[in-house]
Parts: structure tokens; C-alpha cells; sequence
């Protein structure tokens, strides 16, 4: 699966942005500004799109229908801070012994620099990708990211390539750790919904602690009495239509996304010799659910829509 973790978003597109998308050569050209280059001798880091099917293709995005579909990529050069000290402390040792005096603070810091510099250069780096969906239908935005900060940077890049884009995470109208435990205390679920196995239940307050359940009944008299004590529910393992299974957390972020083998068999073409119309289909397949998954969650949650 492309997207077994999603942050999700709203976004209201306007007639010039859908224009853009709905044009895949002018999507292309804007994409192309913010392409992933590698990270040079002197760069800790690095990101853009890149290929939306990986190495040997080309294109930056892939359209179906209301559907866009990119690639984000994030390099970064591992070089921890401890590292650079214990290396600075060296070289200053070394350089005031053959001086036979202490270096002056400009010193050190040029000395810093120069070795900062080369341990740059010669750093290894480390490479992630991320996955972004766009529904232009409904305003739905989703990327395949747990941390925050990640997403955000990616919906920072598109926003650069496209102009404009105005999205925000999901907002509830409702304590969504009130509504996961009603879930949980009084079988409070909404149709289509049934639960899973798996749970964490925080205290309200400073005092308490964190109780995960794993794999196990999550209505029994153990887990009720936690409740009842004050403990609310802050992630919980949910089945959705019995066709996919999720965990659903405070933030609305959805993980742990796993589409029902049946499902599958029912929904997705059978594999071919082309692994890009593969790909596609499995795309266009993950979009589905999604719009599906996420229509349900913000009407659950009575979320604002832009």
C-alpha cells in the first residue's frame, strides 16, 4: 500500500487550481520547479517530487479522473551534533598545542565552520519518500506521513509548485476523545463501523498513566472500569464496511491502514507484464477507500469542510 499511514486535509480549490491540475502538462511544468534534486557536497538536506512510479518513468504526478496522485522525496546527511563537538574539541586541542596559546573565539568558529564543511561532504545521507493524494471532487488532501511536521512540509512544496494551496487539517466540532470512548463505554459506534482489537487509553489528567490493549476484546469489564476511573481513549483499532481496517487516533490521523484481502480480490486487476498500470490501478483502488474512509470520518466527527 502507497498510503498505510495518512495525515489528512481539506482544501478549497479554486477554478485556477483546478485548471492546473486538470492539465497535466501545466501540472508537469510547475512540479518540475521543485523537483528532488540530491543533496550537494555543502547541503544537509534536500526534497521535491520526483517520479510519481519510481525510477525509469518520468512524470511528476498521475492523474485519474479527480484524483492526483505525487511523489515526495526527502534526503538528509546524517551528522549528529555529538559528533561535530567531539571532533571540534580535537582539532582545537591539536591546533592550540601546536600554537602554544588558546584560540581566540573567531578562531574556533572559522575552525568550526571548515570542519563542519568537510564532515558535510563526506557525510553518508538517507532518503524518504512520501506519498500525497489529492481528491479535486470533494477537497480531500492525504499524506502518507505519522509526524505532522513531515506532512506540512510536503503540502509546503505543493504549494509552492502550484501557487495557491489553502489546506487545513481536519476540525472537529466535537472532543474527539469523548466520541473514541463512547465508542468503547457505551457501544456508541456509527454504522459501518465495528471495533478492532487494539486500544490505548490515557488518564485525563498528569497523575495517570497509559494502558495499550493488544489484540483483545476491547468491551470488557477490565477496559470499562479503566473508563469509569477517567481514563479516555486516544487510539483505537476500528473495521470499517469490513473491508479495511484502521487505527484511528485523537489527532484524526489515520494508521495502520490494511485493506481486506477480499476487498482486494474483488476491486483491484489482476497483475500484468506493465508494473506502471499496475501501480496505477492499485492508485486508483487506495483512492477509493480513502474518499470513502474520509467522507465517514469527517461526518463522525462532524468536521469542518471547506
Amino acid at each position: 500500500m502507497w498510503f498505510k499511514n495518512v495525515r489528512v486535509y481539506t482544501v478549497a480549490l479554486d477554478e485556477g487550481l483546478k485548471s492546473i491540475l486538470e492539465n497535466e502538462q501545466r501540472l508537469e511544468e510547475r512540479l518540475n520547479e521543485v523537483r528532488f534534486k540530491k543533496t550537494s557536497q555543502l547541503e544537509m538536506s534536500s526534497c521535491g517530487f520526483s517520479p510519481v512510479f519510481g525510477r525509469n518513468t518520468e512524470a511528476l504526478s498521475y492523474t485519474n479522473d479527480h484524483n492526483h496522485f505525487f511523489r515526495f522525496t526527502e534526503e538528509s546527511k546524517l551528522l549528529p551534533a555529538t559528533i561535530i563537538n567531539q571532533a571540534l574539541a580535537d582539532e582545537i586541542e591539536t591546533k592550540e598545542e601546536e600554537l602554544g596559546r588558546t584560540l581566540k573565539k573567531n578562531e574556533k568558529a572559522a575552525l568550526k565552520q571548515a570542519l563542519v564543511n568537510k564532515m558535510t561532504a563526506q557525510a553518508f545521507t538517507t532518503r524518504k519518500e512520501l506519498f500525497l493524494w489529492i481528491n479535486s471532487r470533494y477537497g480531500y488532501v492525504g499524506v502518507s506521513a505519522t509526524a505532522a511536521k513531515r506532512a506540512e512540509n510536503a503540502t509546503t512544496y505543493l504549494r509552492k509548485a502550484l501557487g495557491s494551496f489553502p489546506c487545513k487539517s481536519l476540525q472537529p466540532r466535537c472532543v474527539v476523545e469523548d466520541r473514541l470512548t463512547s465508542f468503547i463505554s457505551k457501544g456508541d459506534l456509527p454504522q459501518d463501523i465495528t471495533l478492532g482489537n487494539d486500544l490505548v487509553l490515557k488518564s485525563s489528567d498528569d497523575t495517570g498513566g497509559t494502558i495499550r490493549v493488544s489484540k483483545d476484546d476491547l468491551t470488557t469489564p477490565e477496559i470499562l472500569s479503566h473508563i469509569k476511573s477517567g481514563k479516555v481513549v486516544t487510539d483505537v483499532q476500528l473495521n470499517f464496511n469490513q473491508d479495511l481496517q484502521f487505527v484511528l487516533n485523537s489527532d484524526l490521523l489515520l494508521k495502520r491502514i490494511a485493506i481486506e484481502d477480499q476487498y482486494l480480490e474483488r476491486n483491484l486487476p489482476q497483475k500484468s507484464d506493465d508494473k506502471v498500470a499496475d501501480l496505477q490501478g492499485q492508485c486508483i483502488l487506495e483512492a477509493d477507500v480513502l474518499t470513502q474512509l474520509i467522507g465517514k470520518v469527517i461526518a463522525v466527527f462532524d468536521c469542518e469542510h471547506q
